[in-house]
C-alpha cells in the first residue's frame, strides 16, 4: 500500500470530520438562539448574539473590563437583561425585587451553571449541591458556626492578626506598599488553621505550592466561566489549561487528604477522644474535628464527603474576607476622619491596654461595624451570584422560565443610585439602623440572603474586626491613591488587578 496515499487520505478524512463537527456545532447553536422558544428569553431586552458565540465576545477582554461591560448593558436594556454566552441564554438581574424573588425562595436553591466549573476541586459541597443533599449538609453544618465554637477560634484569629501587625512593623516607613498579599497570606493562616486545625504559615512562606495552587484554580474557574469554547470537559482536558488544572487539584486534593488522614489518626488516640490535650486542657477544635466527630466510621461522611466540605471552607473562608480587610484598610488610609472615628472608638474599648481582643470587645466595635458594611458595600467580596431558577419567574414585569440561568450582581445593586444615593462614597452611616428601615432588606446583600445565605458570616465578621482593629490600634493609615484608580477584577472574588497601596505610621 502506498503509505503516502493513505497519510494523505487520512488528513482529508480528519479535515472533513473537523468541518462536518463545526458545521453540526454551528447548526445546533443556531437552533438554540434563534428558534428554542422555550429557552431563547427574547422577550427580555438584549443585544443579539451571535451564532455559536452569542455575546461572550463582549467579555473577551481583560478581566477588569467585566463589571464596566455589565454596567453598559444594564444601563442600556435596564436592571433585568438577556445575554448569550455561547448558545446557553442567561438573564442579569439587577434590582432588589429580583433579588428578593430568586433568594428568598426555597424553590430556587440550585447554584447556577457557572458553579459546574468549581466541582472538579469542591465536589457538591455546601456551596454547590442542591436538594437533599444540599439540606442534609446544610443542617449538619450549621452548629459548627455557633457562637461558642467560634469563640474558640478568637485566639487564632489575634494570634495571626498580631503577626501581621509585626511585618507591618519594617514596613511602617512612609512608603506605599502593596497591602492585598499580607492580608490575604494572614486570612489563609486563620481559615487553614481553623478549617483543618493545620499551620501553612503563609505568612512567612507566601510561595508554598499548595497557596500557589488555591490562587491558579480560581483564576482557571473564571476563564472557564466566561469562555465558552473552554465548557466541554472533554475538550478542556486536551488543553495546556486542562494539564494545569489537573496537577492544581492533585496539589489541593493532596493536601485535604493528608491532613484529613492524620486527624483521623489522631481521633483515634484517647487523649483526643476526650478533647483534652497532653497537659488536660480543653483541646480547640477546627471545622475538620467537628466533621470527623460527626462522621464516626463514615456512617454520615465518608472521607470524600469531609474533604468536599474543607476545600470548600478553604476556598469561601480567605479570599472573601482578604478582599473585604483589604479595601476597609484602603478605605481607612483615604478617609482619615472616619480612620480617627474608629480609633477613638478602639481607645475607648482597650483604653491604653495593648491585650488581645475578646468577643466582648468585638461586640462594642459599633462604629467600625458600620465602616466594615460600608466598606462590603463598595466592595463586594462575591460580586456575582447565580442560579437555575426552579419555577417561572416575573422581575420587573419580564416573564424568565424555570431553567433559566439567572446572573445576580451584588456589585452593581450595592452602587445604584436609587439605593444608595451618591453610591460612590464611603458612607458608614447608611448602616444606621434608621436608614436601613428604609431600604429593601434585598438592596444590601454582601453574604447573600434567603436560605443559602453565607453560613459564615458571623465568622467573617468576627475575623476582620479582629484584624482590622489590631491594625488600627498600632497604625495610621494613609494613601495617595484613588478609588478610581484601583483597576477592579470580578472574577470568582473580587480583587483588586495592581493590589492595594498604604503606608503606614506607627502610632504613639
Amino acid at each position: 500500500m502506498n503509505m503516502k496515499f493513505f497519510s494523505s487520505s487520512l488528513d482529508i478524512s480528519l479535515v472533513y470530520g473537523l468541518i462536518l463537527f463545526l458545521s453540526c456545532l454551528f447548526v445546533f447553536s443556531v437552533f438554540e438562539i434563534y428558534f428554542d422558544k422555550k429557552r431563547n428569553l427574547w422577550n427580555i431586552p438584549g443585544p443579539f448574539p451571535l451564532p455559536l458565540f452569542g455575546n461572550a465576545l463582549l467579555f473577551a477582554k481583560p478581566h477588569e473590563y467585566f463589571m464596566p461591560t455589565c454596567s453598559s448593558l444594564l444601563k442600556k436594556y435596564g436592571k433585568v437583561a438577556r445575554i448569550h454566552l455561547g448558545p446557553r441564554p442567561n438573564v442579569i438581574i439587577a434590582s432588589a425585587e429580583g433579588f428578593e424573588k430568586v433568594l428568598s425562595s426555597n424553590k430556587q436553591i440550585t447554584k447556577g451553571k457557572d458553579y459546574k466549573f468549581l466541582m472538579p476541586w469542591l465536589g457538591t459541597g455546601l456551596l454547590t449541591s442542591t436538594g437533599n443533599k444540599w439540606h442534609s449538609r446544610r443542617k449538619m453544618l450549621t452548629p459548627a458556626f455557633h457562637f461558642r465554637i467560634l469563640e474558640d477560634f478568637l485566639e487564632v484569629m489575634n494570634v495571626h492578626s498580631a503577626k501581621l501587625c509585626k511585618i507591618f512593623q519594617s514596613l511602617s516607613n512612609g512608603k506605599e506598599f502593596d497591602v492585598f498579599p499580607l492580608v490575604t497570606h494572614c486570612a489563609l493562616d486563620i481559615i487553614c488553621e481553623t478549617a483543618m486545625g493545620k499551620s501553612i504559615n503563609a505568612q512567612e512562606d507566601s510561595d508554598s505550592e499548595y497557596v500557589r495552587a488555591i490562587y491558579e484554580a480560581s483564576d482557571i474557574v473564571f476563564r472557564r466561566q466566561r469562555s465558552p469554547w473552554l465548557w466541554d470537559d472533554r475538550l478542556f482536558v486536551l488543553t495546556p489549561g486542562g494539564y494545569k488544572w489537573r496537577n492544581i487539584l492533585s496539589t489541593l486534593h493532596g493536601f485535604t487528604n493528608k491532613v484529613i488522614a492524620e486527624k483521623k489518626q489522631e481521633h483515634k488516640s484517647k487523649t483526643n477522644a476526650t478533647n483534652m490535650d497532653d497537659v488536660g486542657m480543653k483541646k480547640r477544635l477546627a471545622f475538620l474535628d467537628l466533621l470527623i466527630d460527626a462522621s464516626e466510621d463514615g456512617n454520615v461522611l465518608t472521607d470524600e464527603d469531609i474533604r468536599e466540605e474543607v476545600d470548600t471552607f478553604m476556598f469561601e473562608g480567605h479570599d472573601t474576607t482578604a478582599t473585604s480587610m483589604s479595601f476597609f484598610l484602603f478605605l481607612m488610609a483615604t478617609h482619615p476622619e472616619i480612620q480617627k472615628k474608629c480609633q477613638d472608638e478602639l481607645q475607648t474599648i482597650f483604653g491604653d491596654d495593648d491585650r488581645l481582643a475578646t468577643s466582648q470587645d468585638l461586640a462594642s466595635m459599633r462604629y467600625i461595624e458600620l465602616c466594615l458594611k460600608e466598606g462590603l458595600r463598595l466592595y463586594q467580596s462575591v460580586p456575582i451570584i447565580s442560579r437555575t431558577l426552579g419555577e417561572d419567574l416575573v422581575v420587573e414585569g419580564n416573564l424568565i422560565p424555570a431553567g433559566t440561568n439567572a446572573i445576580l450582581l451584588p456589585f452593581h445593586i450595592h452602587r445604584d443610585p436609587e439605593i444608595f444615593p451618591d453610591p460612590d462614597s464611603f458612607q458608614p452611616e447608611r448602616f444606621l439602623q434608621e436608614n436601613i428601615s428604609k431600604r429593601n432588606a434585598y438592596s444590601y446583600v454582601p453574604f447573600s440572603a434567603g436560605p443559602r445565605n453565607c453560613i459564615g458570616q458571623k465568622f467573617a465578621m468576627m475575623e476582620e474586626k479582629v484584624l482590622v482593629s489590631s491594625v488600627l490600634r498600632k497604625y495610621n493609615l494613609n494613601s495617595s491613591v484613588k478609588a478610581s484608580e484601583i483597576p477592579l477584577l470580578a472574577e470568582v472574588i473580587l480583587r483588586p488587578k495592581n493590589g492595594i497601596h498604604i503606608s503606614l505610621e506607627k502610632r504613639k
